[in-house]
Parts: C-alpha cells; sequence; structure tokens
C-alpha cells in the first residue's frame, strides 16, 4: 500500500514537473519558430536597405593629388600608403573593384603578390600556438562554401590540429578569411539550421517559412492542450 502510494506520488510529480517544463520550452519554442518564420518572410536586401542606400565608393576628384606614374585617374575611388609584409607599399582601388599594388617611388606594379609572399603574410597573421605553414595554393573558383571570393587568392594552410586555413587577396594581400575543421562542424551545423543544405546562406527558403509556419500552429496547440490539462484556479472552480 505504501509502495503504491509512493509511485502515485511520483506519478503527480511527475506529470506536474512534465506540464511546467512543457510550459517553459514551448514558449522558447513558440518564439524560436515564429521569429523563424517572420525572418523568412523578410529580404535581406530590404533589411539591410540595399535597396534604398547605394554603397559604391566616390570617384576622386579630378584635382586630387594623385602620384605622377598613376596613368589612369578617371576611375580612382582611394590611394592608400601602407605595409604588406614588412614594406612599403602604395594601394590603388577603382571603382570596378579592382585593387593594385605599386612600388611608392617608381609605381611598379606588384600585384598579384608571389606565393612566398602569401606566406610570409600568413605567417605574421598567425598568433595561436607555434605551428607552420604547411601549402599554399592560388585558387580562381570558389571553395565549397568556405571561400567565395574575391579571386584570384591563395588559400594558405597550416600544420595546426583544427587545420586551420587563411585566404589572402592576390591583389591586394589582404587576409580575406580564415577557416578550420571547426568552421566546417558550424557550417554543416548552421546549414542543418536554416535547412539551406548547399550554400548556406538562404534563410528565405520556402523549406524553413513551411516548417516555421508548421512549428508555431504545433507549439499553439501544445498550449491549447497544456491549458485543458493545467489545475482549475478558484473561480472557475467555484463556477
Amino acid at each position: 500500500m505504501a509502495s503504491r502510494s509512493l509511485k502515485l506520488r511520483l506519478h503527480v510529480f511527475g506529470s506536474k514537473l512534465h506540464k511546467w517544463l512543457a510550459l517553459l520550452i514551448g514558449a522558447q519554442v513558440l518564439l524560436w519558430m515564429g521569429t523563424g518564420a517572420l525572418m523568412s518572410f523578410l529580404d535581406l536586401e530590404e533589411v539591410r536597405s540595399e535597396h534604398v542606400v547605394s554603397r559604391s565608393a566616390q570617384i576622386l576628384p579630378a584635382g586630387a593629388e594623385l602620384p605622377e606614374w598613376l596613368e589612369r585617374q578617371d576611375d580612382v575611388v582611394s590611394v592608400a600608403t601602407r605595409a604588406l609584409d614588412g614594406k612599403v607599399v602604395t594601394e590603388v582601388r577603382r571603382a570596378d573593384g579592382d585593387v593594385t599594388l605599386h612600388d611608392p617611388r617608381s609605381g611598379r606594379l606588384l600585384s598579384p603578390i608571389s606565393a612566398a609572399t602569401a606566406r610570409a603574410i600568413a605567417r605574421r597573421a598567425w598568433i595561436g600556438p607555434e605551428t607552420s605553414v604547411h601549402t599554399a595554393r592560388l585558387i580562381e573558383r570558389e571553395v565549397g562554401t568556405e571561400f567565395r571570393g574575391p579571386f584570384p587568392a591563395w588559400q594558405v594552410s597550416y600544420d595546426d590540429r583544427d587545420a586551420t586555413r587563411v585566404y589572402i587577396d592576390a591583389s591586394s594581400g589582404t587576409v580575406l578569411s580564415a577557416r578550420s575543421d571547426t568552421w566546417r562542424l558550424f557550417d554543416f551545423i548552421w546549414g542543418l539550421h536554416i535547412m539551406d543544405w548547399t550554400q548556406r546562406d538562404r534563410i528565405n527558403s520556402w523549406w524553413l517559412l513551411l516548417f516555421g509556419i508548421a512549428g508555431t500552429f504545433i507549439a499553439l496547440s501544445g498550449f491549447v492542450l497544456l491549458a485543458n490539462r493545467l489545475p482549475r484556479i478558484g473561480w472557475l472552480r467555484r463556477k
């Protein structure tokens, strides 16, 4: 008899715990599903105001003071002096996105950078535990979902445990991105989360929208069922 009473109390306790946990977790699921469905409706270009605000660089005025060795000046948007692998270089950016490096004095073209320079840039960029540069290869097309340009670029791989890779712009010598096996795992999980198994960047897919709406209705119906199972409050009991 005592054993049966204990089982009953455990059953009642487990039932109450289940209901209140379902209430708390269900609220978060409802929020996640609802916001996910809402984000699927929104256009990222409109979210970023790209349809109304131009982000294109302005061309330098005709009277701007530019190096004498710079031949074509009508589409230049910036001329900057910076360091590259411990040396001073002049970087010229044009309206079409083209970037070139030059010797500040003579104007001699220095880009695209060599594999040796790319390796040196990668070694300078590394701040983790001691390791070495494993390989460097020039790429001119997308590398799966981990790098999509600009091209050409150098892919420099380190000899560390996480197989870290950096992508360096062959035109400017800029470190564009860093990837690793940990990033690949995250990218795979992210693809599952947004239900985009190929590109990993589409949060407006019909799959996500459909499942977001369906999940919202499931969560709402769960709250209705939960409300029917909750203990009657005082005024309802009296009524």
